[in-house]
């Protein structure tokens, strides 16, 4: 018969957690210690084969121990939030394996451990507690053996006398006698393991040392004399209990049948793919005992690293089939002409290209899928050139017979990222209309933190389903294959899988924002009109000043060499002024600078908020140094390399879901981060520039988000200031400070500009400090001043933060939901960062919703042929238009961006116009 097992599940779960390297899902999970802590029950299980079993872990609850003793356990340092995140995923993953799991409030898991050990002696059966715990050595007999399954090391008498040098029953005094740091008990000091065990052996227990203190010569024994209270505590401290009041009989610790429903959904969640995979097997074991269900666990822990490949038949017509869907990859004239025929008669289908690169300008179509269900998907294979594909259909007469379907804007089309498919087609000659629904933005309208909103994310999130990686079927590395050089019966799969999953996800997707009126409509009204329009500019792309962009990098370059060189001159030694290693060691131990600290990596941390606590000329040259060789690298050499050859035009990609607020971001370049305000910002700027004939026209709404929050806060000086066009930071400076507004300084206004922008953007109280140049106290109290005549502006913060905790999200002007995941975070500093973000998200949120409408009405106005809108940048459009019509354009733009929205003050747009962006601006 096989043991009674008992794991202390706490012990694997820390145990997991150090001994495995950071692994995470795609959302940021960390899942080591899961991993881990699973892994080694599961052999634990199949090596004992048990019937009955519990895993008990701690709860954080204080014990009686923690009564007795103020510095029970006081050493042991706070849970890490990446391990403590883990726990509740453990939890439910061993019930959902029926296995069961116990813990108790104000007991340790010992304790239960214990008690249960005894209790199953008492009955006649083995026990085997698995645990790294010397503390449980006490628990040892004929029937209860000890071992860590970690290392596969039992302990039964004779191993606890080998380990200890003390019989199982000696253990308590043993622990007593030496004390235990981890666990808060002192001990005898000058006690050690081998002197506790030299008196035990002589004395057999603490009663006997104590009868015989008088023979105990030396320090020793004064020590004992001196610690017989100690001694008392200790040992209750050290005693586990075996009698506590459980409400458990031996059949309540039988294993059960897996739960296969909630072990799918927590396989998803953690990605564990191939335990996921274990589950869809045709002779799935998780319908059967336990013992079968860890067979086949093991066996998908072992697939662990193996590729997903498809076995498939090469034919005119092949067939797959993943849950309920046929997959079908058509590859004879007449199986297209049966596809063809449909699509010329659906009013709805999924669609996405499959291509040579991710980069949109230079990619080229391999082939398509498509799905007008959940029940078949297509795929089209195009342009498969490796050695043996089989023969294909002609790409250009099928991409010609379907561009009257893909540019009928009656037919609607859904996608994920449309945005991408929409330059497919338009590099082959096809301009994609219908535009219906697309899966990318669905998922981040819905919830822009739930996930990242990748297809392989939000399938996992809203499907349940792990889809097939790039990645499985490309490789990875140098070794990758591009998908023209995939075998077909592995990218059929593939590609079918994608407008399948596209066209379920479409399903779910607008069932759950239908649900919610608002964000229904912010997808078709904002998100997707916005996703066409970004498709325009990022074909139309900005033309570059080449010439001027070398010889500003040749400008910077001697900058650069001049600050090293005072930067070298002023260390007093030649160092690499590139090198955060170097910097920090000449910083903090060369010149002594006070204000160095050591990161983990040993190296000393020089980031800028380090340096620019620093009062030193070599930080403010160091910073210098460091921004503009960034501002050489990233823009004046990385533009002119992303150009055009032929145009000189540089076309950046927009992206509608990354930010948590809706704001839009670019890369490639990213053309959000030149430095706006600063001289060299506005050199590059000048690079842009428009061809001849045509000017640049920057239209660009005025403190936006301040007159948001006039408009959310309801304050009534704010609004007034807004209605009568006064200059709100003097108008601020006035109220606080109590002078006119003619009497108002420049340091003044500067001070009230840094209170107002710091709180729209959740600035902490040191970093308003900071910004005002204030002590503390004149700080605290000038934003007390502040809230004093602004106090709608105070009432809206502690409005909007108790609105986020209590639903866990804010809301736009238009009802976007922008969720605060860490607004009830236990971690202060991590809970007031939420508490920030949440003020200023209705405010960024809505900026950003005003300027995606503004491009929406303002791209329908613009003459084709005769103006472009090029580039979104914060709260600023940047057009090219003919020079003869720029002065009337320029007043049709600014009407429309102003009237985009009503708000309880005016919005106000300044529209620039010059030869470049700097001009224009």
């Amino acid at each position: 018969m096989p043991p009674f097992v008992l794991v202390d599940g706490s012990y694997f779960l820390f145990r997991a957690f150090h001994a495995l390297p950071p692994l995470t899902t795609s959302t940021g999970l960390q899942t080591n210690a899961i991993r881990g802590a699973i892994s080694a029950i599961q052999k634990l299980m199949r090596r004992v084969q048990p019937t009955h079993m519990a895993v008990i872990f701690d709860t954080p609850e204080p014990t009686f121990r923690h009564e007795l003793s103020p510095i029970y356990k006081g050493d042991r340092p706070s849970m890490p939030d990446e391990l403590a995140q883990q726990i509740p995923y453990l939890h439910a993953l061993i019930r959902a394996l029926g296995i069961p799991l116990h813990m108790l409030p104000g007991a340790e898991a010992d304790d239960i451990i214990g008690t249960l050990a005894k209790r199953a002696e008492k009955e006649g059966y083995q026990v085997l507690i698995s645990t790294g715990d010397k503390d449980m050595a006490q628990l040892v007999t004929e029937k209860v053996t000890l071992e860590d399954s970690f290392k596969d090391k039992p302990m039964d008498i004779a191993g606890v006398i080998e380990k200890f040098g003390v019989r199982p029953d000696q253990i308590i005094d043993y622990l007593t006698l030496m004390g235990d740091a981890s666990d808060g008990i002192r001990g005898v000091p000058g006690v050690g393991a081998k002197t506790a065990a030299k008196l035990l052996n002589e004395y057999d227990s603490i009663g006997g040392i104590l009868e015989n203190v008088d023979n105990i010569k030396g320090k020793v024994g004064q020590s004992i004399k001196d610690n017989v209270e100690g001694i008392a505590l200790d040992h209750q401290l050290a005693s586990i209990i075996i009698d506590l009041d459980l409400n458990l009989t031996y059949e309540d610790l039988k294993l059960c049948d897996p739960d296969v429903d909630a072990l799918r959904n927590l396989y998803t969640e953690l990605e564990f793919r191939n335990q996921l995979q274990s589950l869809d097997h045709p002779n799935n074991p998780n319908n059967g005992t336990y013992q079968q269900a860890s067979k086949q666990i093991e066996k998908s822990e072992q697939a662990a690293d193996a590729e997903v490949t498809t076995d498939h038949a090469t034919s005119s017509s092949v067939d797959d089939r993943l849950g309920d869907a046929n997959y079908h990859t058509v590859l004879s004239q007449a199986d297209w002409d049966k596809l063809f025929q449909r699509l010329s008669t659906e009013k709805r289908f999924a669609i996405d290209t499959e291509t040579t690169s991710l980069d949109y300008r230079i990619a080229e179509m391999v082939g398509f899928s498509v799905a007008f269900d959940a029940n078949d998907a297509y795929y089209v294979p195009l342009a498969h050139d490796y050695e043996g594909a089989p023969e294909q259909l002609n790409r250009d007469i099928i991409l010609q017979q379907i561009k009257p379907i893909l540019e009928d804007p009656k037919i609607e089309k859904i996608g994920h990222h449309l945005k991408y498919d929409a330059h497919i087609f338009e590099n082959h000659g096809i301009h994609l209309q219908g535009w219906y629904f697309d899966t990318m933005l669905a998922s981040y309208v819905l919830n822009s933190v739930a996930t990242r909103h990748g297809m392989d994310d939000v399938a996992r999130v809203y499907l349940s389903h792990l889809t097939t990686t790039y990645e499985q079927v490309a490789g990875k590395g140098a070794k990758q294959k591009t998908f023209n050089q995939i075998e077909l019966e592995t990218a059929a799969h593939y590609a079918a899988e994608d407008a399948h999953v596209t066209y379920r996800l479409y399903e779910v997707l607008d069932r759950k924002l239908k649900e919610i009126p608002e964000l229904s409509g912010i997808l078709h009204h904002i998100e997707m009109p916005v996703a066409r329009v970004l498709a325009g500019m990022e074909e139309n792309g900005i033309e570059l000043d080449l010439s001027f962009l070398d010889q500003l990098s040749v400008d910077f370059a001697e900058t650069i060499q001049s600050l090293e060189n005072q930067i070298i001159e002023i260390a007093g030694e030649s160092f690499n002024v590139g090198s955060p290693k170097q910097v920090g060691e000449v910083l903090f131990e060369k010149l002594g600078l006070k204000g160095g600290k050591k990161t983990a990596t040993g190296q000393y941390s020089t980031s800028e908020a380090v340096l620019e606590k620093i009062d030193h000329p070599i930080t403010e040259l160091i910073i210098e140094y460091r921004g503009l060789t960034k501002l050489k690298s990233t823009y004046t050499e990385a533009l002119v390399k992303q150009a055009n050859t032929d145009s000189h035009r540089v076309h950046t990609s927009y992206h509608q879901a990354l930010t948590a607020t809706g704001r839009l971001s670019s890369t490639d370049p990213n053309l959000q981060n030149i430095p706006v305000r600063e001289e060299i910002g506005r050199q590059i700027r000048k690079a842009f520039i428009a061809p001849k004939g045509r000017v640049l026209l920057a239209a660009d709404y005025s403190q936006i988000e301040l007159r948001l929050m006039a408009h959310f806060s309801q304050d009534d000086a704010l609004v007034d200031a807004f209605k009568h066009g006064q200059d709100v930071h003097r108008r601020t400076a006035s109220e606080v400070l109590g002078v006119a507004l003619e009497d108002v300084t420049h340091d003044q206004r500067r001070q009230a500009k840094a209170v107002n922008f710091g709180l729209l953007y959740g600035m902490s109280e040191f970093g308003l400090i900071r910004q005002l140049g204030f002590t503390r106290e004149e700080s605290q109290n000038y934003i007390k001043q502040y809230f004093h005549r602004y106090p709608g502006i105070y009432e809206y913060m502690q409005r909007t933060r108790q609105v986020a905790l209590e639903q866990g999200f804010v809301e736009t002007i238009t009802g976007r939901r922008l969720y605060t995941p860490d607004i009830d975070a236990r971690n202060m500093m991590v809970r007031k960062g939420a508490e920030r973000a949440a003020i200023n998200a209705p405010l960024q949120g809505s900026a950003a919703e005003i300027i995606k409408m503004a491009m929406i009405e303002v791209d329908k106005i613009l003459p084709q042929d005769q103006a472009k809108l090029l580039l979104q940048v914060h709260d600023e459009l940047v057009f090219e238009v003919d020079e003869a019509i720029a002065d009337q354009l320029a007043e049709q733009i600014q009407e429309v961006m102003q009237k985009v929205v009503t708000l309880s003050v005016p919005l106000v747009v300044e529209v620039g116009k010059g030869n470049n962006w700097d001009e224009a601006h």
